[in-house]
Formats: C-alpha cells, sequence, structure tokens
C-alpha cells in the first residue's frame, strides 16, 4: 500500500514540474536534482524545478517537453529513476562517487555556486577542544555530508568511513548540529563551502574552528544517464549560457548558484581512483 502511494506522489510531483509543450511533445526530457539532506521538500521545490524546466524548454526543439524533480531524500533516487528515466541529474560530488557506475552517469558540467569552481568540505569541532588532529576525535560527528559517509570520508580523510575514530551521523538540521557541538553534545560537524559560510553569520560562529580540511574539489556535477544525444547536448548548451542570460539572471539566483561551467576531466577521474583505491593516507 505504501509503496503505490509512494509511486503515486512521484507521478504527481513529475506531473507539477512538467514545463508545457507548446505542441504536442515529440520527444522529452526528464531530470534529477539530487541533494541529500538539504532544505525542503519535493513538493516546496517543485515551482522553482518547474521554471527550470521551462527555460530548458525554450531552448529544445519545438513540442519537446521538460520534467524535473528535487530529491533530498535517499530513499526516493532509485524509485524516481526506475519510474521517470530522467535523461540527466544535478548531484553532488559525494553522490556522484558512490553512484556514478550503476546509473552510467557522465560528467558534462559542474555547478558554479556562490561563483565558485572549486569547493573544500571541513570538519568543525568546538573552539575549545584540545584535539589538534581529526584522529583524537570520537563520539558522533554530523552533517549533511554524513549522508554520502563513505566518499566524503576518502575525499576528507582519505580513509574508508568504517576506518575513522568517529561516527559519522546524517543530519537536515545542520544550525542545530552546529550549536550542539558548541555545547559538548556533538564531536564534530561537516560542512561545505556552503555550508561553512552560512555557519560563519551565528553568534556560536567564534565557538566553532576547522580542525580538518578537503583539498580543493569540484563543485556539484551536472551529469547525464550514458552519453549524451542531440537533445542533451542542447540542454547542456542551454546550462552553460544560463550565466550570460539576462532572461536567466533570477532563476540562477534562486537555484543558488552563479550557473554552470565546465568540468575538469583529470581531477573527475583522480577523484574516481581515490574512491575506488583509497590509498590511506593521512593528514
Amino acid at each position: 500500500m505504501m509503496r503505490h502511494l509512494r509511486a503515486l506522489l512521484f507521478c504527481l510531483a513529475w506531473l507539477a514540474v512538467a514545463a508545457p509543450a507548446r505542441a504536442a511533445a515529440a520527444d522529452s526530457v526528464h531530470f534529477l536534482l539530487i541533494q541529500p539532506g538539504s532544505p525542503g521538500t519535493t513538493e516546496e521545490a517543485a515551482p522553482l524545478i518547474g521554471r527550470l524546466a521551462e527555460y530548458l524548454a525554450s531552448h529544445l526543439p519545438e513540442g519537446t517537453a521538460v520534467a524535473g524533480l528535487y530529491l533530498n531524500s535517499l530513499d526516493g533516487v532509485q524509485a524516481a529513476i526506475k519510474q521517470s528515466h530522467p535523461r540527466f541529474a544535478i548531484v553532488t560530488l559525494p553522490y556522484y562517487l558512490e553512484h556514478r557506475a550503476a546509473y552510467d552517469w557522465r560528467p558534462q558540467l559542474a555547478t558554479r555556486p556562490g561563483g565558485y569552481t572549486e569547493e573544500r568540505y571541513r570538519l568543525l569541532v568546538a573552539d575549545g577542544n584540545p584535539a589538534s588532529t581529526w584522529r583524537a576525535i570520537n563520539g558522533d560527528v554530523a552533517g549533511t555530508l554524513c549522508f554520502t559517509p563513505e566518499p566524503v570520508a576518502r575525499l576528507i580523510f582519505d580513509l574508508s568511513a568504517d576506518s575513522l575514530p568517529f561516527r559519522c551521523r546524517p543530519t537536515d538540521r545542520l544550525l542545530r548540529a552546529a550549536r550542539q557541538v558548541v555545547r559538548g553534545e556533538l564531536s564534530g560537524v561537516l560542512v561545505t563551502d556552503e555550508q561553512y559560510a552560512s555557519l560563519m553569520l551565528l553568534p556560536e560562529r567564534k565557538q566553532l574552528r576547522a580542525l580538518s580540511t578537503s583539498p580543493l574539489l569540484p563543485t556539484p556535477l551536472v551529469v547525464t544517464f550514458g552519453p549524451p544525444d542531440a537533445p542533451l547536448d542542447a540542454v547542456m548548451q542551454a546550462l552553460a549560457g544560463m550565466k550570460n542570460d539576462p532572461a536567466a539572471r533570477n532563476l540562477l539566483t534562486d537555484l543558488r548558484t552563479d550557473g554552470f561551467g565546465p568540468v575538469d576531466p583529470a581531477s573527475i577521474k583522480r577523484l574516481q581512483a581515490l574512491f575506488e583505491n583509497p590509498a590511506g593516507r593521512t593528514r
């Protein structure tokens, strides 16, 4: 019963965000925005995703229907892919590394949150914590990054998640987690650059310090399911052109990105190798 209800909700969500075709649809392009642990719900994000779908449809051949879906719960991704057969997705780097082989994901573009082309992940602890290295941390460390603990552990610490001295606990309540670190209720919090900037606006910012920082990493990726065809090439061109399109300015602001740019294949290949064959190095 619940499985059928979930399927119905997914179908309704897709219908809610489908860009209206200007004629009978000769083709369709479905996409996913996969952001584990990010705020909001699929339903709340539907108007914004619908605007993106409509923008992309305006750059595709007449009659091409475009629909998108925002997912911040890992439970819904597999069902959405099975039911809707999406053609491309916008995914976080850790989620890409963990699932790229299963879905034959091919990186095409990278997002530019805040205009940056790279970002770092950080382990924050209470300023009064005497630890001088992450190896001295035990207990629980929380964050949205903990929804994908294995790739995150390898990206930040060059170890598998099972080898870490602390437990990585997923949470979608990042501000609460940061305050729990300050109060000593959590050992630490893992954050992206964007999350770090938000936390630095809190009154408690002076009570937090970065204990470990990852190397520079690619920002979230735009990936296709398999090699792109002509319609997907047109989609990528439309995404890449948004930064210089005045009509897309407000949409990009609401998507919290400065646009979409090229990926660095060498960097992606190196990170794939790190994830698949961890070297066990320490920092």
